[in-house]
């Protein structure tokens, strides 16, 4: 008996060590998978996922017939959000609006930007036909052909007189100096016209006003200096009376072709030719008059006044460009709800075309006048629109951040991203790793506009893959036909 029992003892105890040596052989074996796909769990490492968070991996040939489509977790305002909230609608910042204006009448030519094009500073926008330039420059041109004549008999008298040579050449430079400084300040009281015009109806900032009055100042007092030196050196000559006189009276009628020169010269100016046109109008061959319009500032055409062919005075608005970099939203407030806000606070904006996107803003404006009717007051947001999401006239829905309140979102996906596996919500997000899919399970709300709320699971900027979920979530479950 102590035999048998012992035998049997021995038997049991190597039966043990049997089953242990093969549970030891089998163990890390991976699950058989199929075709082009593997799946398991995943520790924390480059993809940055949770620990025993379950994954799926896609050969890159499977992967690129899949046609997947990867988006990214949106947000949206939860119903739990104790914010004021309000309708309102977006418009241009009227700030950022520049007209486009034609300084000259005339015949409207080419209009060559549309509505909602984006337009570069510089750009030329229009033509516009007008016979007051072409006069203007061929009275310039008669001017500048009066003023050389008038060089040349100077010159002529100043090689007759009998001037030393020292004085003649210190009368020739302060001679050039004089003309310089003539043509200079011709040319800043002529961009001070223009700056002035353009600072009345806004198309410049205060502070380019405000550089063209110093630089005009600067060339009048450049151009008394020089006089000031021409009289100097005009007294050191040493010239007879008769000689002298000659000489006088051809410096005066040079003097004065320069005036005039410079007076034509001016208008040209004034009526939207650029400096480097007037510095190159030296034949009548050259005289054109069809006028480029220029737009002053890049930005979209938000506004057209004119159409080709039609009839315009001086100071006609053209066109319109606007800086939608950033745009108002104009909510309407009820009066109940006005004390808490504060101008500088903060505003979100949703609108039914971004629904599973928050824009931010803040408030620059309260209106303090009430509309009678509705008891409301409007209330402008500043809101950045680097993208040009949000378009004129859209409607959108507003959550201020109001003293005492509080904003609440909440993550949104596509209804196409969630799939159902055993009754549990699920999503799979894309990691570092192109080929690797994490399966999410997440807790979801009612559908709204194609989106679900998600209250656990998913964070504001994940990856999750919308169009061709359905494909991993088939490939998922023939591995797992038990489920999770």
């Amino acid at each position: 008996k102590i035999y048998v029992i012992g035998g049997l003892i021995l038997a049991s105890v190597l039966a043990v060590l049997i089953w242990l040596y093969l549970q030891k052989g089998s163990e890390g074996k991976p699950v058989p998978a199929p075709r082009n796909v593997s799946f398991g769990e995943t520790s924390n490492g480059n993809n940055a996922l949770s620990s025993g968070e379950q994954t799926i991996t896609i050969s890159p040939e499977h992967l690129e017939n899949a046609n997947l489509k990867i988006e990214k977790v949106g947000e949206a305002f939860s119903q739990e959000s104790s914010a004021t909230s309000a309708t309102g609608v977006v418009q241009a910042n009227a700030y950022a609006e520049t007209p486009v204006i034609s300084l000259v009448g005339g015949v409207v030519r080419q209009i060559n930007a549309e509505l909602g094009q984006f337009v570069a500073r510089g750009q030329t926008v229009a033509v516009v036909y007008s016979d007051e330039l072409a006069g203007a420059e061929s009275q310039f041109l008669t001017k500048r052909a009066e003023m050389d004549e008038a060089r040349k008999r100077y010159e002529r008298a100043l090689k007759l007189t009998d001037i030393a040579s020292e004085s003649r050449t210190e009368i020739d430079n302060a001679t050039a100096e004089v003309k310089i400084s003539e043509a200079k300040l011709a040319e800043e009281k002529s961009e001070f016209e223009r700056m002035q015009k353009l600072v009345r109806i806004g198309a410049v900032s205060r502070e380019d006003f405000e550089k063209a009055t110093t630089d005009l100042k600067t060339a009048e007092a450049k151009l008394t200096e020089a006089k000031n030196r021409f009289e100097r050196a005009k007294r050191l000559l040493n010239i007879n009376p008769q000689r002298r006189a000659e000489l006088d009276n051809a410096l005066t009628q040079l003097r004065t072709a320069e005036a005039e020169l410079a007076s034509e010269r001016q208008k040209l100016l004034v009526l939207g030719l650029s400096p480097q046109k007037v510095n190159s109008l030296k034949s009548t061959s050259q005289i054109s008059a069809e006028l480029p319009i220029l737009s002053p500032v890049s930005g979209t055409i938000t506004a057209r006044m004119v159409n080709q062919g039609e009839v315009i005075s001086a100071n006609k608005e053209l066109l319109q460009v606007t800086n939608l970099s950033t745009v108002w939203v104009i909510g309407q407030v009820y009066e109940k709800d006005l004390a808490r806000l504060r101008t500088g606070s903060g505003a979100s904006i949703t609108t039914d075309a971004y629904p599973d996107e928050v824009f931010r803003g803040n408030i620059t404006y309260i209106d303090p006048n009430l509309d009678q009717n509705t008891r409301t007051a409007q209330v402008r947001i500043e809101v950045p629109n680097p993208d040009q999401k949000l378009k004129i006239g859209m409607y959108v829905n507003i959550a201020f951040a109001t003293i005492g309140g509080s904003e609440n979102t909440v993550p949104t996906v596509p209804k196409e991203a969630v799939q159902n596996i055993n009754n549990q919500q699920v999503v799979f997000v894309a990691t570092d790793n192109p080929n690797v899919f994490a399966l999410r399970p997440v807790k979801i709300g009612a559908e709204s506009n194609g989106f679900y709320p998600v209250s656990e699971g998913l964070f504001v900027g994940d990856r999750v893959v919308t169009e061709g979920s359905f494909l991993l979530r088939a490939e998922w479950q023939k591995s797992h036909p038990n489920g999770f």
